[in-house]
């Protein structure tokens, strides 16, 4: 670094000399440069392919399909049910599958935290993959609109302390 003194003797002024830090700055600007494009290639998403079927309305019975309805309540395939319950369906639907794929669909008012609770629970089920549903302009949200009763929770006991 270059420093000068200025005054008479005792008092020191110094200066920075800023070309080694602009020097360093450029030597990693150029090393980013270089580290950036591989690592930007390494996360490259996998893409559908697009197909000019048209999709049915009824989702085949080995598609997977598991959502959370606007009152909170889970669904799988159109069946509302609890979280242990849809659980225990996935694990024994994906039993015997070389494709562990289950798509997940939300309705637009319903909870994000239960979104992804349902998602953590139907990994640790089994299912290597999870594919998002989503609506089309103009649909409405049908995942939930199946004629099963939604399940019905245990009744509240209240607990008297005699004191």
């Amino acid at each position: 670094m270059a420093m000068s003194s200025g005054g008479s003797g005792g008092e020191g002024m110094s200066e920075i000399n800023v070309t080694p830090l602009i020097d360093i700055m450029l030597v990693m600007l150029i090393i980013f440069m270089i580290i950036t494009p591989p690592t930007l290639s390494q996360m490259a998403a996998k893409l559908p392919e697009q197909t000019e079927e048209v999709p049915e309305d009824d989702v085949p019975q080995d598609q997977l399909v598991a959502a959370v309805c606007e009152d909170g309540s889970f669904a799988l395939n159109k069946k509302k049910m609890t979280l242990e319950e849809l659980a225990d369906q996935v694990s024994k639907r994906l039993r015997g599958k070389s494709t562990k794929v289950v798509f997940v669909d939300g309705h637009p008012d319903a909870n994000y935290a239960q979104m992804v609770s349902m998602m953590d629970t139907i990994r640790d089920s089994g299912a290597e993959r999870l594919g998002i549903a989503s609506l089309k302009e103009g649909d409405d949200f049908r995942a939930c609109s199946a004629s099963a009763p939604a399940p019905v929770a245990p009744a509240a006991t209240e607990a008297t302390v005699d004191g």
